[in-house]
Protein backbone atom coordinates (compact mmCIF):
# COMPACT_ATOMS: atom_id res chain seq x y z
CA UNK A 1 0.00 0.00 0.00
CA UNK A 2 1.19 3.48 -1.20
CA UNK A 3 1.87 6.29 1.23
CA UNK A 4 -1.37 7.97 -1.14
CA UNK A 5 -3.63 5.56 -0.57
CA UNK A 6 -2.76 5.46 3.27
CA UNK A 7 -3.38 8.93 3.37
CA UNK A 8 -6.69 8.94 1.64
CA UNK A 9 -7.94 5.90 4.19
CA UNK A 10 -6.64 8.41 7.09
CA UNK A 11 -8.67 11.18 5.68
CA UNK A 12 -11.93 8.44 4.84
CA UNK A 13 -11.78 7.25 8.85
CA UNK A 14 -11.93 10.87 9.83
CA UNK A 15 -14.80 12.25 7.97
CA UNK A 16 -16.77 9.45 9.36
CA UNK A 17 -15.60 10.02 12.98
CA UNK A 18 -16.77 13.69 12.25
CA UNK A 19 -19.47 12.49 10.81
CA UNK A 20 -20.50 9.66 13.85
CA UNK A 21 -19.52 12.66 16.26
CA UNK A 22 -21.92 15.06 14.50
CA UNK A 23 -24.56 12.78 15.21
CA UNK A 24 -23.51 12.34 18.25
CA UNK A 25 -23.63 16.00 19.38
CA UNK A 26 -27.16 16.03 16.95
CA UNK A 27 -29.06 13.42 18.40
CA UNK A 28 -28.13 15.01 22.26
CA UNK A 29 -29.28 18.26 21.20
CA UNK A 30 -32.38 16.75 20.11
CA UNK A 31 -32.73 14.66 23.77
CA UNK A 32 -32.13 17.88 25.77
CA UNK A 33 -35.07 19.62 23.47
CA UNK A 34 -37.31 16.96 24.30
CA UNK A 35 -36.56 16.92 27.90
CA UNK A 36 -36.91 20.28 28.48
CA UNK A 37 -40.29 20.51 26.73
CA UNK A 38 -41.60 17.86 28.88
CA UNK A 39 -40.16 19.70 31.70
CA UNK A 40 -41.89 22.68 30.76
CA UNK A 41 -45.07 21.01 30.49
CA UNK A 42 -44.76 19.06 33.84
CA UNK A 43 -44.46 22.71 35.37
CA UNK A 44 -47.24 24.30 33.45
CA UNK A 45 -49.65 21.44 35.04
CA UNK A 46 -48.20 21.75 38.50
CA UNK A 47 -49.42 25.36 38.57
CA UNK A 48 -52.60 24.47 36.85
CA UNK A 49 -53.06 21.53 39.54
CA UNK A 50 -51.73 24.02 42.75
CA UNK A 51 -54.28 26.49 41.32
CA UNK A 52 -57.18 24.56 41.28
CA UNK A 53 -56.16 22.64 44.47
CA UNK A 54 -56.72 26.16 46.03
CA UNK A 55 -60.01 26.94 44.37
CA UNK A 56 -61.33 23.44 45.55
CA UNK A 57 -60.37 24.17 49.29
CA UNK A 58 -61.81 27.65 49.41
CA UNK A 59 -65.09 26.60 48.38
CA UNK A 60 -65.31 23.18 49.71
CA UNK A 61 -64.41 25.07 52.98
CA UNK A 62 -67.72 26.21 53.34
CA UNK A 63 -69.89 22.51 52.92
CA UNK A 64 -67.52 20.79 55.78
CA UNK A 65 -69.66 19.45 58.06
CA UNK A 66 -72.48 20.78 56.48
CA UNK A 67 -75.56 17.99 56.75
CA UNK A 68 -77.07 19.12 53.90
CA UNK A 69 -74.23 19.24 51.91
CA UNK A 70 -73.49 15.65 53.08
CA UNK A 71 -76.99 14.23 52.61
CA UNK A 72 -76.67 15.83 48.46
CA UNK A 73 -73.40 14.33 47.98
CA UNK A 74 -74.85 10.98 49.01
CA UNK A 75 -77.56 11.61 46.58
CA UNK A 76 -75.59 11.07 43.19
CA UNK A 77 -73.90 14.26 40.66
CA UNK A 78 -77.39 15.86 40.50
CA UNK A 79 -79.52 15.00 43.44
CA UNK A 80 -83.32 15.84 43.49
CA UNK A 81 -83.55 19.08 45.30
CA UNK A 82 -86.25 21.52 46.00
CA UNK A 83 -85.33 23.92 43.93
CA UNK A 84 -87.19 26.95 45.12
CA UNK A 85 -84.96 26.35 48.08
CA UNK A 86 -82.60 28.84 48.14
CA UNK A 87 -80.40 27.16 50.69
CA UNK A 88 -80.62 23.80 49.18
CA UNK A 89 -79.67 25.23 46.06
CA UNK A 90 -76.59 27.15 47.03
CA UNK A 91 -75.18 23.99 48.50
CA UNK A 92 -75.42 22.03 45.62
CA UNK A 93 -74.22 25.19 43.57
CA UNK A 94 -71.17 25.01 45.86
CA UNK A 95 -70.63 21.11 45.22
CA UNK A 96 -71.01 21.22 41.55
CA UNK A 97 -68.14 24.11 41.50
CA UNK A 98 -65.79 22.20 43.19
CA UNK A 99 -66.69 19.34 40.79
CA UNK A 100 -66.50 21.14 38.03
CA UNK A 101 -63.11 22.77 38.69
CA UNK A 102 -61.85 18.83 39.73
CA UNK A 103 -63.60 17.68 36.06
CA UNK A 104 -61.55 21.43 34.28
CA UNK A 105 -57.90 20.29 36.27
CA UNK A 106 -58.37 16.72 34.57
CA UNK A 107 -59.21 18.56 31.01
CA UNK A 108 -56.01 20.57 31.28
CA UNK A 109 -53.99 17.49 32.53
CA UNK A 110 -55.39 15.76 29.71
CA UNK A 111 -54.94 18.49 27.27
CA UNK A 112 -51.53 18.60 28.40
CA UNK A 113 -51.00 14.62 27.02
CA UNK A 114 -50.51 13.82 30.91
CA UNK A 115 -53.76 11.74 31.19
CA UNK A 116 -54.95 9.25 28.63
CA UNK A 117 -57.72 9.40 26.55
CA UNK A 118 -59.51 5.94 28.50
CA UNK A 119 -58.75 7.64 32.17
CA UNK A 120 -59.90 11.30 30.89
CA UNK A 121 -63.32 9.47 29.66
CA UNK A 122 -64.51 8.59 32.72
CA UNK A 123 -64.15 12.49 33.89
CA UNK A 124 -65.86 13.48 30.93
CA UNK A 125 -68.72 11.36 31.36
CA UNK A 126 -69.54 12.68 34.78
CA UNK A 127 -68.70 16.51 33.55
CA UNK A 128 -70.80 16.00 30.57
CA UNK A 129 -73.77 14.99 33.24
CA UNK A 130 -73.70 17.98 35.27
CA UNK A 131 -73.20 19.88 31.81
CA UNK A 132 -76.44 18.19 30.20
CA UNK A 133 -78.64 19.30 32.98
CA UNK A 134 -80.14 22.44 32.24
CA UNK A 135 -80.29 23.71 35.85
CA UNK A 136 -76.49 23.18 36.71
CA UNK A 137 -74.81 24.46 33.32
CA UNK A 138 -74.85 28.23 34.06
CA UNK A 139 -73.01 27.35 37.45
CA UNK A 140 -70.57 25.09 34.92
CA UNK A 141 -70.25 27.95 32.23
CA UNK A 142 -69.57 30.50 34.73
CA UNK A 143 -66.34 28.32 36.29
CA UNK A 144 -64.62 26.67 33.23
CA UNK A 145 -62.43 28.48 30.54
CA UNK A 146 -63.75 28.63 27.30
CA UNK A 147 -61.74 25.72 26.07
CA UNK A 148 -63.43 23.07 28.64
CA UNK A 149 -66.67 24.96 28.11
CA UNK A 150 -66.29 24.13 23.88
CA UNK A 151 -64.88 20.91 24.37
CA UNK A 152 -68.22 20.04 26.76
CA UNK A 153 -70.23 21.89 24.19
CA UNK A 154 -68.90 19.83 21.15
CA UNK A 155 -69.55 16.38 23.17
CA UNK A 156 -73.33 17.65 24.71
CA UNK A 157 -76.32 15.96 23.72
CA UNK A 158 -78.70 18.14 24.84
CA UNK A 159 -78.82 22.30 24.12
CA UNK A 160 -80.41 24.36 27.16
Amino acid sequence: MSNAERTMRMIALSDITNILGMLGIIGSLIFVGIEIQQSQTIAIASQLQARNDALMSFYSAALEGNETALRLLDKGLIPEIDWSNDYEREVLSAITRVRIISYLNAYDQYRLGLIPEDTFEFTRNRALVLYDDCRTRPWIIRRVTSDFNSFLQEYSEKNC
